[in-house]
């Protein structure tokens, strides 16, 4: 998957790929840094951090809900803010409108079967957990630079993404009429829960990561 990174130090007031979809408060998704790069972007004064995180989807409802097991693969927004405070009063100081481009060796999603759930989706009763990784990025710029907008600074930041739940083929409406006798469908946005990640102030930077 190639997305065009370049354009995304414009601030977004709205994220265009949920705009219109209300977060969905069915699933509670709980993210957790595991691993952190920082590499180089071809730019004097910025380098990108890639993260990597393991998110679990929590069914805190009372009924079944159906997941798809790619959620995040395709589609999400990144923001980040000084600390927990400034996220919930949107003061973000990273939240940019992402462009993107996938190539023909791009492996898309799938159109699935009406008539069943198939193995793509993962059925969850209520209680029940279902876990994925998922790979941000995000633009820091070094200590000796100034402040760039549209990235971030060294130090401790607080990451919330917002996740499209249904990114197959089709209409999200068509599956979840059929399925409805199996659980409910989770489409719309998943909002995940904060989490803190920390960017060292003199990073050592990879000349390509891949």
């Amino acid at each position: 998957m190639s997305i065009n990174l370049r354009v995304l130090f414009l601030l977004a007031t709205t994220p265009l790929l949920v705009a219109g979809s209300p977060p969905t408060k069915e699933l509670e998704a709980v993210p957790e840094v595991v691993g952190m790069r920082y590499c180089y972007d071809g730019d004097a004064e910025l380098f990108s951090v890639w993260l990597k995180l393991r998110v679990q989807y929590v069914n805190r409802t009372t009924e079944t809900l159906i997941l798809d097991r790619e959620i995040g693969k395709l589609y999400y927004q990144v923001k980040v803010a000084q600390n927990v405070e400034d996220l919930a009063a949107r003061r973000y100081e990273y939240n940019p409108n992402i462009d993107w481009v996938f190539s023909d060796k791009d492996k898309l999603p799938e159109k699935p079967k009406t008539d069943s759930v198939g193995s793509d989706f993962v059925v969850l009763a209520p209680g029940q957990a279902f876990e994925s990784e998922i790979n941000p990025s995000v633009f820091a710029y070094y200590g000796n630079a100034k402040d760039v907008r549209g990235s971030i600074r060294a130090g401790r930041h607080v990451l919330q993404m917002d996740i499209a739940a249904w990114t197959r083929p089709g209409e999200a409406s068509e599956y979840a009429k059929s399925w409805r006798k199996f659980g409910r469908l989770v489409t719309g946005v998943v909002k995940t829960n904060p989490v803190e990640i920390r960017v060292a102030s003199n990073p050592s930077v990879e000349q390509k990561c891949e």
